[in-house]
């Protein structure tokens, strides 16, 4: 049954929580009044803080006028001591220990505790990260060996020591070998292209994470040492530092000056002329639109946006950093790309500080370091938590892995001693060896059928950190425990009002049919319409179903008389919406114009018009179970008052209201 009546404050308190827990009002120093006890519920006082806590869950409140305020908390006073008369008999009865409350809680927490980790914690970490760096760019070039995710440990030794060598070259004083024939030479290859070499100059955010920390930790003129990202292993080159340019945008008349026929010499030619014709006068657009050969931004006016220098080639960026006023466009040049004429469109200013954050942090949300901060949430929290991981223990396995044959999980034989030994701790929770292994075998597949890759023990360790991150997260963060303990009661309660009040009121057949008996008035249908609707791809469709229905086949069975046929059929209660409204003044029997549903021609045909009456019980069912909740609700709120001896206070709730300092 549908929730109604008292179940509205059930569903606002157990949800909203959710979103309001975070502002629970901090009221100064005045202790007294919000220890006044406005009531009692099982022997426990319910003081003024505790109600007006609860009542300020909602940020709405808090809009209103002091007056209604007032008189809106009175009537809160008897609702709130209901609601902790149910948090009462929802412990007493198990609701809080049953197995599916206790699932919808961890379901609930697991899925609020990474964004809570990032709004809390990281993400003014984040972004006084990026605001900083936005204001410096880095020159740099890199060499980068391309190493798989779960590369054994050999290749990764391999990467590394190719990535030394080359640095190596780089520093010695006697060898003139320069980074840029090092990183041709030492980068892996793909499509014939070297995946290393000059990027340019970047700045918060223009590129992964662990590339943008090793650049602006390493000083102007120096190498860093290797490193990991996504893409493989690294080491990267720091030519310059600078202070950031402000963002621009830009537009372009395109030409292509490979493939096909096309050539530099011709493309160059042709972009000549259109530049020829800017310097008359001719319009910007025009322009773009008869020569430009990007079709992507041809429609535009050439326009390419603000332009992130991680994001194109340096030959191109040095061209377009030539243009310094808004408006100007430039000479012909030939990019890695092709050949352009460049137009200088905007140049980003702020005028303030909070202006250029709000700015960064509308980019920070949409980097993969925002987005993706389950992994990193979970470094964090290992940090916090505090790790030890037992070397002596992975030897043991490491051992027996690296004899066998491409090193199959499944053909590991443990022993129990093998499996007792400790392997991982974290918060005070001890991983044995067996526990590893039973994730390795369940990793692949439930039946260890692969072989065993390094990166799992990383995976295994960020698995036992999800382990615990929501117990570390309450030691973190007393906040998120609130939430959760006020969560956790939201669910008992529902389940407890969802048991005793709206499945009982419809289980309660005798109850329900004295009210039907009662009240059988109240339970009647008015004039009801059974109607076809018919839907096709043509209006010829349409017709033809008309045509075979008038001629004696049943409507059922239109679909077998004309391919091609949507039917449905129900019984409403009113012709005043759409579609329906077309079947007004049409018989029975007849049917409507043809008109377009869903972007499909349409008719209705009006099958039966029902004559009102009276309900049978099962008719009337549902109707009646919804008359008898709020009953059946009032019963019940009256058996709680009395087993938990509930009792309000209102004139002392009266009394501190009259104080005006005590509302917000």
């Amino acid at each position: 049954m549908k929730p109604n009546g008292f179940a509205s404050f059930i569903l606002f308190f157990a949800l909203s929580v959710s979103l309001g827990a975070c502002s629970l009002l901090n009221f100064g120093e005045k202790k007294s009044p919000e220890q006044t006890v406005v009531g009692v519920v099982n022997g426990t006082d319910i003081t003024y803080g505790d109600l007006k806590a609860s009542f300020f869950i909602s940020p709405l409140q808090e809009e209103q006028e002091p007056e209604a305020l007032k008189e809106e908390m009175m009537e809160f006073l008897d609702m709130y001591l209901t609601y902790r008369a149910r948090v009462a008999a929802a412990r007493a009865e198990g609701y809080f220990d049953d197995e599916e409350t206790l699932r919808e809680l961890n379901q609930y927490q697991m899925q609020s505790v990474f964004p809570y980790w990032l709004e809390m914690r990281f993400r003014d970490e984040l972004l006084d990260e990026l605001v900083e760096r936005s204001k410096t760019e880095i020159g740099t070039s890199h060499i980068l060996i391309s190493v798989p995710a779960d590369a054994s440990p050999a290749d990764t030794l391999a990467a590394w020591n190719e990535l030394m060598e080359a640095r190596s070259i780089y520093l010695d004083p006697e060898d003139d070998t320069d980074f840029e024939t090092l990183a041709q030479r030492f980068s892996s290859r793909q499509r014939g292209q070297s995946m290393g070499g000059d990027l340019g100059f970047i700045s918060g955010g223009w590129a992964v994470k662990p590339f943008e920390d090793v650049a602006y930790s390493t000083p102007a003129g120096e190498v860093s040492m290797p490193f990991r990202t996504s893409f493989g292993y690294h080491i990267v080159y720091v030519y310059e530092v600078r202070e950031s340019v402000p963002d621009r945008s830009y537009s372009h008349i395109y030409f292509r000056s490979r493939g096909g026929e096309n050539t530099p010499e011709i493309a160059m030619n042709r972009a000549e002329e259109a530049f020829a014709q800017l310097q008359e006068g001719r319009d910007w657009n025009e322009v773009t639109l008869e020569f430009s050969e990007d079709a992507d931004t041809r429609q535009t006016g050439g326009s390419i946006g603000w332009v992130q220098p991680a994001r194109f080639q340096p030959r191109f960026l040095e061209n377009i950093a030539k243009l310094s006023s808004q408006g100007e466009w430039g000479e012909p040049f030939d990019s890695e790309y092709g050949v352009h004429i460049v137009r200088l469109d905007s140049i980003r200013t702020y005028a303030s500080e909070q202006q250029l954050r709000d700015e960064l942090y509308q980019r920070l949300r949409n980097l993969p370091r925002y987005r993706e901060n389950r992994s990193f949430t979970l470094h964090n929290v290992r940090r916090v938590a505090g790790e030890t991981f037992h070397d002596d223990t992975f030897e043991v396995f490491t051992t027996m892995i690296t004899r066998i044959d491409n090193m199959m999980v499944s053909m590991v034989a443990l022993n129990a001693q093998q499996r007792a030994l400790p392997l991982y701790e974290i918060h005070n929770r001890t991983y044995t060896l067996g526990e590893f292994y039973d994730f390795l075998v369940q990793q692949l597949n439930g039946t260890g059928e692969g072989p065993f890759r390094y990166s799992m023990l990383e995976e295994f360790k960020q698995k036992a950190a999800e382990d615990v991150i929501v117990e570390i997260t309450k030691l973190e963060f007393p906040d998120f425990a609130e939430l959760s303990n006020r969560y956790h009661e939201g669910l008992a309660v529902f389940r407890i009002v969802e048991d005793r009040v709206w499945n009982y009121a419809a289980q309660d057949s005798t109850r329900l049919m004295d009210i039907f008996e009662a009240n059988r008035d109240n339970y009647r249908f008015g004039t009801r319409y059974r109607y076809f609707r018919i839907s096709a791809d043509t209006e010829e469709r349409i017709l033809d179903a008309k045509a075979v229905i008038r001629h004696g086949v049943a409507v059922e069975e239109v679909r077998d008389a004309v391919s091609g046929l949507i039917l449905r059929s129900d019984i409403i209660n009113s012709l005043s919406d759409f579609p329906f409204d077309h079947l007004q003044d049409v018989e029975a029997g007849e049917f409507s114009a043809i008109f377009e549903y869903r972007n499909r021609p349409s008719t209705l045909y009006l099958a039966e018009i029902l004559e009102p009456r009276q309900m049978t019980f099962e008719e009337a069912f549902l109707r009646v179970s919804a008359d008898f909740q709020p009953i059946r609700e009032q019963e019940w709120n009256a058996y709680l008052m009395e087993r938990f001896e509930v009792t309000a206070f209102p004139e002392r709730l009266r009394a501190l209201l009259e104080n005006s300092e005590f509302i917000p």
